[in-house]
């Protein structure tokens, strides 16, 4: 009896949505699916699974604009605050520059 050597299939993003719609059509089994496009039926479990955490995470999303990381807003005031206190030094040095060279 010989052993066949499986053979891991890796799949891109679009392949795996093609096979989840494969399978999601009536009249096709999992089985005929998996040997189609050489995939284990755990690996297609998991393609369910994250197609729906994607649908969900998708749906779950309000209208309009998506919120300021946070992280990113307090580097942004973080940044303001390091300008600003950068133009006050600059004015201070041009005063006190101008008083030592002859004011």
């Amino acid at each position: 009896m010989e052993e066949r050597a499986r053979r891991r299939t890796r799949l891109g993003a679009e392949e795996k949505w093609q096979v989840f719609l494969e399978a999601s059509r009536k009249g096709s089994s999992d089985a005929e699916v998996c040997r189609r496009w050489g995939i284990t039926p755990s690996q297609l479990r998991v393609i369910r699974e994250r197609v729906r955490e994607g649908a969900t995470e998708a749906l779950a999303r309000r209208p309009g604009r998506p919120r300021k990381d946070v992280k990113v807003a307090e580097l942004e005031a973080e940044l303001e605050r390091t300008g600003r206190a950068l133009k006050e030094l600059a004015i201070e040095n041009t005063l006190l520059r101008g008083k030592v060279n002859g004011a």
